[in-house]
C-alpha cells in the first residue's frame, strides 16, 4: 500500500508541475512543447523507483543506494521511493522554472536526456535483481513464490 501512495505522490506532483500549468500559463504550455518531454521523463523516473523498490524490498542487503540525499532510507524502500520522487519533484519544478519558461528546447533536452539515464538505471536496477536472484538461488536462501 505504501508503494502505490508514493507514485501516486510522484505521479500526481510531477504531472501538476510539469504538464498541468496553471492557468496563467497554459496558453503558452501547448506551444512551448513540454507535455511530450515531461511524460516520457516521468514515466522513466516511474519506472526506476518501482524497479528501485523491488530490488531494495527482495534483496536490499546485496546493492546499497548511492544517492547521497537518499542513501539512509535503503533499509526502508516505501521511504526511499518517497523521498526520491520528492526529490525528483523539487528538481523538476526548479528546472521548469529556470528552463521550461525562457528555453524550452534546452528543457526538452534536459528532458530526454534525464529519461535516457532513468531508462539506464531502470535497466541495471533489473540486471542486479537476475543476478542477486541467482546468488540468492544458489546460497539456498528461502524465496516466496512471487520472487521466483
Amino acid at each position: 500500500m505504501k508503494l502505490q501512495i508514493s507514485f501516486a505522490v510522484l505521479g500526481v506532483s510531477l504531472y501538476t508541475l510539469l504538464v498541468a500549468a496553471p492557468p496563467s500559463a497554459q496558453v503558452d504550455a501547448p506551444s512551448n512543447g513540454l507535455r511530450i518531454p515531461a511524460i516520457v521523463w516521468t514515466t522513466a523516473a516511474a519506472s526506476d523507483w518501482v524497479s528501485t523498490y523491488q530490488f531494495s524490498s527482495r534483496y536490499g542487503g546485496l546493492l546499497r543506494e548511492q544517492n547521497p540525499l537518499i542513501r539512509g532510507l535503503d533499509d526502508h524502500p516505501a521511504w526511499l521511493v518517497t523521498a526520491g520522487a520528492s526529490v525528483d519533484a523539487a528538481s523538476a519544478w526548479v528546472a521548469y522554472q529556470f528552463l521550461g519558461r525562457k528555453h524550452p528546447r534546452l528543457m526538452q533536452v534536459a528532458l530526454y536526456g534525464a529519461a535516457a539515464y532513468r531508462t539506464y538505471l531502470t535497466i541495471h536496477n533489473v540486471q542486479m535483481m537476475r543476478e542477486a536472484h541467482v546468488i540468492a538461488v544458489g546460497s539456498g536462501v528461502q524465496m516466496s513464490a512471487s520472487e521466483r
